[in-house]
């Protein structure tokens, strides 16, 4: 959604969906690419349900006459680490589902900016139990959620998509959109001008 600190949640079977954030949240990571093949093999098949998932969305896209947005591996990476974040808090949160959140929306909104110069930047979130092809199913719920799908029919410079799975098998998935910032003053100078 937008920066706004605006709340929306659509909750599809057990599936639940937030489109834009809570505290006393585990700040630290959790290792993705530990030496363990167990790790290994996590952060792959990750990876692997990420692309998957990348290719469900922009089928969706095709099917719209929108074309893909670009992948791109700094939104990844910060989408990656969210989905992380949210499985170390699972049950802390506060705003309409204490598993998924937007906490720290405006800080990957910054970074985008600063580190990558993309601005005006939006997030889709969701968290549950998905039976059967979660791909597919991620995408169905984000298309049916009028909130989420503005996200997804947009156009954009720039998307990063990364999927968690739990062990127990509760999927986390974060998509973080960015457009190329075509001003000569970034948001901080436009919020320093107020």
């Amino acid at each position: 959604m937008n920066l706004l600190p605006a709340f929306r949640l659509a909750m599809v079977g057990s599936l639940a969906l937030l489109a834009s954030c809570s505290s006393s949240l585990d700040t630290t990571r959790i290792p993705m690419s530990a030496s363990s093949g167990a790790a290994e093999s996590s952060a792959r098949s990750s990876s692997d349900m990420a692309d998957r998932l990348e290719r469900s969305l922009n089928e969706y896209r095709a099917s719209i006459g929108k074309a893909p947005i670009p992948r791109h591996a700094g939104l990844d990476a910060m989408a990656r680490r969210h989905c992380e974040f949210m499985a170390r808090n699972r049950g802390k949160f506060s705003l309409g589902s204490d598993n998924i959140s937007h906490f720290g929306f405006e800080e990957r909104a910054m970074l985008a900016e600063r580190r990558y110069g993309l601005g005006h930047c939006a997030e889709n979130v969701a968290g549950g139990m998905i039976p059967g092809n979660i791909p597919s199913e991620l995408t169905k719920a984000w298309v049916g959620s009028s909130k989420h799908v503005y996200n997804l029919k947009h156009d954009w410079s720039a998307t990063g998509i990364g999927v968690y799975v739990a062990p127990d098998g509760y999927v986390y998935a974060t998509q973080i959109f960015g457009n190329k910032v075509h001003s000569e003053m970034g948001m901080n100078g436009r919020f320093g001008i107020f």
